[in-house]
């Protein structure tokens, strides 16, 4: 259990119980607050460990971040009342076009009570595009919040062209700590994003189909496409160079960080992705695609490359010290707890 106490503020999680990240969030917030969580989506183990079991309130809803989340306004006088009872100091949503709406809608339950908006990426990036009810929802989300916080400051770009300049907290979901690796690199390119279009490991795929160099592709993850990826890599007689490897543990994904010599992600849009920074903690060569999120972390040709410059795997360069500078990077910007102890004191201020 958490070490809370009565004199803590409360503060509310209005978000998915069964991600890593809500995870990392609250093994934080604890510190600081008596915390309490609404989850549509079930609860973590990990989590139970963490918050006192009557702060946990489960609703049998199932929140989809692709969007198509109209059913869960009926939850909403449910998730009123419970607002109403705790009465938070802090209620904090998590991703826009689901949470975030419901904390929107839930914002005057408690007058004194500060909402805080966290976006995570397509939420912003994608959604408010899509439709002009999307756009609406999004709006409205984000015009309700007293605070937002966003994992790259290009994201705080989209928000304010949704709602006008407000001041955004910028930070991204970083590490407790930095790792360094010691194990020695194989001739294995890593690719761990969804198997989704969004995310264009067809394209890799493609890409990959032309190297001469001896290297294997790892693709890591799952999605609607993986037949359709499998079936291209059988049809480009590369099926022998590449493995798909599934859904991986933390433990066995760090592993492939570890060994692997190059990681490759090149969405078409994204915000600060997770696996990126853990890519450049072990000293392994980013290739991603060249947008504003991933700009703020790669220059390139020296801490990395952009996948559209690339011609052939063997041809890339990049400065010989490059793991050293991503260690000195996600040092100065990418530690969690003090990102954390950060935004705390601008919303207790």
């Amino acid at each position: 259990m958490g070490s809370n106490t009565k004199e803590q503020a409360k503060y509310l999680l209005l978000a998915d119980g069964n991600s890593p990240h809500i995870l990392k969030w609250t093994k934080e917030l604890v510190k600081y607050f008596n915390i309490y969580i609404v989850s549509l989506n079930g609860i973590s183990e990990e989590l139970l460990e963490l918050i006192d079991s009557s702060n946990i309130y489960v609703l049998n809803q199932k929140a989809i971040s692709t969007g198509g989340n109209y059913k869960l306004i009926f939850k909403l006088p449910q998730i009123k009342k419970i607002i109403k009872d705790i009465s938070p100091d802090y209620l904090n949503a998590h991703y826009l076009s689901s949470y975030g709406f419901l904390g929107a809608l839930s914002s005057g339950v408690v007058p004194s009570m500060k909402l805080i908006q966290s976006t995570w990426g397509s939420d912003v990036l994608v959604e408010p595009f899509l439709n002009s009810l999307r756009k609406v929802v999004a709006k409205y989300s984000l015009s309700k919040a007293d605070y937002i916080t966003s994992d790259s400051w290009y994201m705080g770009d989209i928000i304010n062209s949704l709602i006008g300049k407000r001041e955004i907290i910028v930070f991204p979901f970083g590490f407790d700590k930095i790792e360094k690796n010691a194990l020695p690199k194989e001739k294995i390119i890593f690719s761990n994003r969804a198997l989704k279009g969004f995310y264009n490991i067809d394209k890799i795929i493609k890409w990959f189909s032309h190297q001469e160099d001896n290297c294997k592709l790892i693709i890591a993850n799952d999605g609607e496409e993986r037949e359709k990826l499998e079936a291209l890599c059988k049809n480009l007689d590369i099926k022998s160079k590449v493995e798909f490897v599934g859904y991986l543990s933390t433990k066995e994904q760090k592993l492939y960080y570890k060994k692997a010599t190059y990681y490759i992600s090149i969405p078409s849009s994204d915000a600060t992705s997770v696996s990126l920074l853990e890519a450049m903690q072990y000293g392994t060569i980013p290739i991603v695609s060249n947008i504003p999120a991933n700009r703020e972390w790669i220059l390139a040709n020296v801490n990395g490359v952009y996948f559209e410059e690339l011609s052939a795997i063997n041809k890339i360069e990049v400065d010989k010290n490059f793991a050293q500078i991503n260690y000195n990077l996600l040092k100065k910007r990418a530690i969690f707890p003090q990102s954390i102890e950060d935004f705390i004191k601008k919303v207790k201020s």
